[in-house]
């Protein structure tokens, strides 16, 4: 679960902020938040909805965790790292820091770094009094110096793990360096760089999720489930199946598929999207080396309650964008996990966006660190009885251009929040000119 984000001099952030998904003390929903459940433990929200006006840096919230994940994972994504360009200063480094549960504990992660490659970079473990080195990373000069807390295992993994830190590239974190290359007797290592690498899934608008799709068409219990919430958000699709295609009817390059079908490994199965999204594609090889093309596509009932079968580009975006959804919500459901959505009413009725949080916020359990933050216009989701003050955030640009975050809960509200959102009293919503200043 991420507990706290802090940029600094990334994007549209200037000096340092801070957005934190730490549970208040409000006793609105409880089920909405994962409770302490010793001293040191820290109580999470469940949810996070981020508000801003078009080009406020809502967005940028998102963009900045996806920056840290893919750079803890090992890339250094050079063409995404861009710092605040409006400053006069001539800071150059950027920061992100995130906190995060894993399991029973909790780490901060963070990097500092510019374009030239990583500056700092330093793991925690916390808690709510108090927190443990378990390694930092520091640049001076030509050289880099680094600091470990107690590592198991000996002199043979003390070795090692320094070892590993010498060979560390400057654009590469340590953090992906020690994992990939088998590090041992630092375990909280493999605990942070667990949760970026398989827990922590950003959505954004112009994403196509595939990572349950396929379950959808082979799985019978995920099937229903999926018919399920498909008549529960009305789409008007009763199922999605998949359906038998050749080769010649995909529509990828033929090379490409080839390419993909003389590394795919017995057993396993690739997900293929067409360009512009407009199909996908499951391609398996059976253990007898069969391959097995087949088509994702929808299936209505007609008039005469027969089965008619859809392509999906014959479907709205609004139900294209659902479907991108509905694995969220159903690996929300089972599984350890946080996703980050941008823009999730984009395309999207607004009912339908409230109907999605209602799904969500039905299916928590105490016992499951799940997690759904996301942006969006939507004002009719700023209702009491739907979400808890803390878990809403406003983000606004000040005179500088810098993006800034205030928490709903500091304003105390005691009235409709979506009017006094839509009128002006959080801030976070476009201002205009007059219409009279148009020059024609």
């Amino acid at each position: 679960m991420l507990l706290r984000a802090t940029f600094n001099n990334i994007l549209s952030f200037n000096d340092e902020v801070q957005i934190s998904f730490v549970a208040g003390k409000s006793t609105l929903h409880t089920e909405h938040v994962f409770r302490a459940e010793k001293r040191d433990d820290i109580s999470v929200l469940k949810s996070g909805i981020i508000y801003g006006a078009n080009a406020s840096g809502k967005s940028n919230v998102i963009k900045a965790v996806a920056i840290i994940q893919e750079m803890a994972l090992g890339r250094f994504p050079l063409y995404e790292i861009e710092p605040f360009k409006l400053s006069s200063g001539v800071n150059t480094a950027s920061k992100i820091e995130l906190e995060i549960k894993v399991d029973a504990k909790f780490y901060a992660y963070g990097l500092e770094f510019s374009l030239q490659g990583i500056k700092e970079e330093w793991l925690y473990e916390v808690n709510s009094r108090s927190e443990k080195a378990i390694f930092t990373r520091r640049t001076a000069g030509e050289d880099t110096v680094y600091e470990f807390g107690p590592i198991a295992g000996g002199a043979g993994s003390s070795q090692l793990v320094k070892f590993l830190s010498h060979g560390t590239p400057k654009d590469k974190s340590f953090l992906s360096e020690y994992v990939q290359r088998n590090g041992v007797g630092l375990d909280d290592i493999k605990n942070a760089y667990d949760w970026f690498a398989t827990r922590l899934q950003i959505i954004f608008p112009e994403t196509r999720y595939q990572g349950l799709k396929y379950n959808v068409g082979t799985n019978e219990a995920v099937r229903q489930t999926t018919k399920s919430l498909l008549e529960f958000f009305n789409t008007g699709i009763y199922d999605i199946r998949h359906y038998p295609v050749r080769l010649e009817e995909v529509e990828i390059p033929s090379e490409l598929l080839k390419d993909m079908m003389a590394k795919l490994k017995p057993g396993n199965t690739v997900v293929i999207s067409a360009p512009q999204n407009t199909a996908l594609y499951y391609l398996e090889i059976g253990a007898d080396g069969q391959y097995k093309l087949s088509k994702q596509k929808a299936v209505h009932l007609g008039e005469d309650g027969k089965e008619v079968v859809f392509d999906m580009n014959q479907e709205s975006d609004g139900s294209i964008r659902l479907l991108d959804f509905i694995p969220m919500l159903l690996d929300l459901h089972s599984n350890p996990r946080v996703y980050l959505v941008d823009e999730i009413d984009r395309s999207m009725h607004p009912m339908l966006s409230r109907k999605l949080l209602e799904c969500y916020f039905n299916s928590l359990e105490q016992g499951r660190d799940t997690q759904l933050i996301i942006t969006t216009h939507e004002s009719n989701l700023l209702d009491l009885n739907l979400i808890r003050t803390d878990e809403v955030w406003f983000v606004e640009k000040d005179r500088s251009g810098a993006s800034h975050l205030t928490s709903l809960a500091e304003f105390k509200p005691r009235e409709d929040v979506r009017k006094g959102y839509l009128q002006g009293r959080y801030g976070a919503i476009p201002f205009f000119a007059s219409i009279k200043s148009l020059k024609w």
